[in-house]
């Protein structure tokens, strides 16, 4: 690749896209990529209250982090869960300048309920918590594993909406402030959309950069996740897509087989004609399932650790 400005240039990187498309994998990659690089890094997963496990921390074995600071998962690398709760714990506590009351009046039931059930709070919440981790400068590099597609959109609008009405001073003003920037910041920060080789998926992504690029979130890379490998030769394909169809009335063994093949490739061929020029595009083949977690992670991050952010055409396809 040609030298230029890469993806370990961003403060913050965020990992979003639709449920089950592989973004916690991915994220969970880049971490190790980073800490491959010698650099301090935290990863974060934005989650709920209820949520009792973390699948991300899971892949570093500490499925169950105790307590709200972060977790040392290996050297140089960090760990954390990022609840609207722990943002609102950490507000109160500077608000009324005392771990000890603000400890307190989160035990509260009732304060609960409601900050959880307020429009916009658990938002506010998670954002103060990210603002928090920034302001503290103590690592190169903020992973963050976003919410699905319309969480991830409802949490990164929120500065913008919130201070249309709320003055960007005292304390939460001047954090969300902070987050907008941060967020919309194309020296801090870069987005990672994650998808897979389908129609929905692809379109959705699609649209996910569009609601971001509105929002002036800057996307740094796509990411085409799980792309199954074609054995045939075009030629090939035409041949044996021809031989299928005069045999309709008696199918063939493999043939729904090779029609998924054939909608990956033509999501693949969307995928790549409709990510925007500017924002690297990269794809990472399906791995068999006899491959090892960390190896794919290992793998997954070095590819993506090597986008170039200034090569805007290139396409990155992991072997």
């Amino acid at each position: 690749m040609t030298t230029g400005e890469h993806i370990w240039n961003r403060e913050l990187i965020l990992v979003t896209g639709k449920g089950g498309v592989g973004k916690t994998t991915v994220a969970a990659a880049l971490a190790r990529a980073a800490q491959a690089e010698g650099r301090q890094v935290l990863l974060a997963e934005v989650t709920t209250e209820v949520a009792k496990t973390s699948p991300l921390l899971g892949l570093f074995g500490q499925p169950r982090p105790e307590g709200e600071a972060p977790v040392r998962l290996d050297s140089g690398l960090y760990g954390l869960r990022i609840t609207p709760s722990s943002g609102h714990k950490l507000f109160l506590k500077d608000a009324l300048h005392s771990g000890i009351l603000a400890n307190a009046a989160m035990r509260s039931s009732a304060l609960n309920r409601f900050l959880l059930a307020a429009p916009a709070f658990p938002e506010i919440g998670t954002l103060y918590s990210l603002v928090s981790l920034l302001r503290q400068r103590r690592y190169d590099h903020i992973i963050l594993d976003l919410p699905a597609t319309g969480h991830a959109l409802g949490l990164v609008s929120l500065p913008r909406t919130v201070l249309k009405v709320l003055p960007s001073s005292g304390l939460i003003g001047t954090a969300i402030q902070e987050g907008m920037d941060a967020l919309t910041s194309k020296e801090r920060t870069g987005a990672v959309l994650v998808t897979l080789p389908e129609a929905m998926p692809v379109q959705e992504s699609i649209e996910l950069e569009q609601g971001l690029n509105k929002l002036d979130v800057p996307v740094s890379a796509m990411v085409l996740n799980r792309m199954p490998k074609h054995a045939f030769s075009e030629a090939e394909r035409i041949a044996l897509d021809n031989h299928m169809r005069g045999r309709a009335t008696e199918p063939l063994l493999g043939t729904r087989e090779f029609r998924r093949l054939e909608r990956a490739l033509d999501a693949r061929t969307r995928f790549r004609a409709q990510v925007p020029a500017g924002i690297n595009r990269v794809e990472v083949p399906l791995w068999d399932t006899t491959s090892n977690v960390m190896e794919i992670m290992e793998h997954v991050g070095l590819v993506l650790g090597q986008a170039n952010l200034q090569d805007h055409g290139a396409i990155e396809v992991a072997p």
